[in-house]
């Protein structure tokens, strides 16, 4: 195990050493927990998506929020992701935010990689100038 802490450091790579078995990565588990509440706020229409985004910036002086880093990733595979765990689950809330994130990738928009998802590419609006405070854009 010291083997490998000291090759993933010398890589530039950040160890976990687990205490006990768990399905996936420790950072995707955390990511997707995030990335699951903000799309049912959005899904649900309790509050729009740069507001969400707004609030976890703000809060956490984090320079994007979910919706921001979810079009990094890739609304395809948010979507794909979404829906494999509605379907797996049955959960209802959860086909409903695959079919909010799902209404942006038929329409082609995957994000940064095809410069629009929820945000518009290069520059989008969350690092402009004013978005946290919503003064800006």
């Amino acid at each position: 195990m010291d083997l490998l802490i000291g090759f993933a450091r010398r890589i530039g790579q950040i160890p976990i050493r687990l205490e006990r078995e768990h399905v996936g990565y420790v950072f995707n588990s955390m990511l997707n927990a995030v990335n699951r509440e903000a799309l049912t706020l959005a899904a649900n229409g309790v509050v729009p998506f740069q507001d969400v985004d707004r609030s976890w910036m703000g809060i956490m002086k984090m320079p994007v929020g979910p919706f921001g880093i979810m079009d990094l990733v890739g609304l395809d595979t948010v979507w794909s992701i979404t829906d494999f765990w509605a379907r797996t689950l049955g959960d209802a809330q959860l086909e409903a935010s695959a079919a909010f994130v799902k209404a942006y990738v038929d329409r082609g928009e995957f994000g940064v990689k095809s410069g629009r998802g929820f945000y518009v590419y290069p520059e989008p609006a969350y690092q402009r100038q004013g978005f946290v405070d919503g003064t800006g854009p």
